[in-house]
C-alpha cells in the first residue's frame, strides 16, 4: 500500500490537487501526506518546487519549440 500511496499521491499532486485534497481522496491521514509531500518535494531536488515545471533548455528542444510555433505568452 506504501508504493501505492506514493504514487498516487504524486499523480494527485501533479494533476493539481491540494495536499489537503490529495490526503482525503487517498484517505490517508494528514501525517501520513506529510510524509508523501516531503517524499514528492525530495524529488525534484533541494531548492526546487515539485508542482513547477521544468523545461529543456538544450538547443534541440528550442528549435523544436520554434518549429512548432513558439512558446505561448499570458499576458
Amino acid at each position: 500500500m506504501a508504493n501505492i500511496d506514493r504514487e498516487s499521491y504524486s499523480v494527485l499532486r501533479y494533476g493539481g490537487a491540494s495536499q489537503r485534497r490529495a490526503c482525503a481522496e487517498l484517505g490517508v491521514s494528514f501525517g501520513r501526506s506529510e510524509f508523501l509531500e516531503m517524499r514528492l518535494q525530495r524529488r525534484r531536488g533541494a531548492g526546487s518546487d515539485a508542482m513547477r515545471p521544468s523545461f529543456a533548455r538544450h538547443a534541440a528542444h528550442v528549435a523544436a519549440v520554434m518549429a512548432e510555433g513558439g512558446y505561448p505568452v499570458l499576458r
